[in-house]
């Protein structure tokens, strides 16, 4: 069903605009959230009359994201968790929990609008986005850390340690791979050398011959 918006909605529209939607999602939220009204003669009618007025709400509601994206962008926040072993989460950190944190910190955003780069299931660093405005988002840093200070020192350590090993593991079959690499341009170059030879000799022959026949021929010519 079409409905006309009475404020922007991320990923449906701007405030003033008609849009398709679900009669169950018009009806069980826009509706009742004062979001959108019917697309009715007399709303029609009216949405004509202040258009302006609309105009002037999407400009002021432009503003406010852009204020808000440039507060948040580059935000760092911590969210505290309980955590198994080798920091594995009981759980995962949802899109409720980052709307949680963004509220303690002053910036109310509707869960709806945040999505997370990748599946939190253990402690660490992490990349989330908020989408403030149809044309607006921002990424910000999410610290995922155990509850207990001493705990999360400890697997700190372990993951620094894990991760060093890694590096190192990486490392060393980057060598491996490079010196591979370098093995094989040189029997290619090995292999172009011998076959070149091999041609240059067999031309060297060729040439021996043809002049061997020609000498044959001079002779048998001066003895006719």
């Amino acid at each position: 069903m079409k409905v006309i918006l009475l404020e922007d909605i991320n990923n449906l529209g701007q405030a003033g605009e008609i849009v398709e939607v679900k009669r169950g999602y018009a009806n069980n939220y826009l509706f009742r959230q004062n979001l959108a009204v019917r697309t009715t003669k007399e709303n029609l009618n009216t949405l004509k009359t202040q258009q302006k007025a609309f105009e002037a709400k999407r400009a002021r509601n432009l503003a406010e994201a852009q204020e808000k994206a440039e507060k948040i962008s580059g935000e760092e926040f911590t969210i505290k968790v309980k955590t198994g072993e080798a920091g594995r989460l009981f759980g995962s950190v949802t899109t409720i929990d980052l709307a949680e944190v963004l509220a303690d910190n002053g910036y109310v955003v509707d869960r709806r609008d945040l999505s997370l780069l990748e599946h939190i299931k253990e402690i660490g660093t992490y990349t989330a986005n908020v989408k403030l405005h149809p044309e607006i988002s921002v990424n910000f840093t999410i610290h995922v850390e155990d509850e207990d200070p001493e705990k999360q020192k400890v697997l700190e350590k372990a993951k620094l340690a894990e991760e060093a090993k890694k590096a190192a593991e990486k490392a060393v079959a980057a060598e491996a791979a490079e010196a591979k690499e370098v093995a094989d341009q040189i029997e290619a170059a090995l292999t172009e050398v011998e076959e070149d030879s091999k041609a240059e000799s067999e031309e060297s022959e060729e040439t021996e011959e043809e002049s061997e026949d020609s000498e044959a021929e001079s002779e048998e010519t001066e003895k006719a």
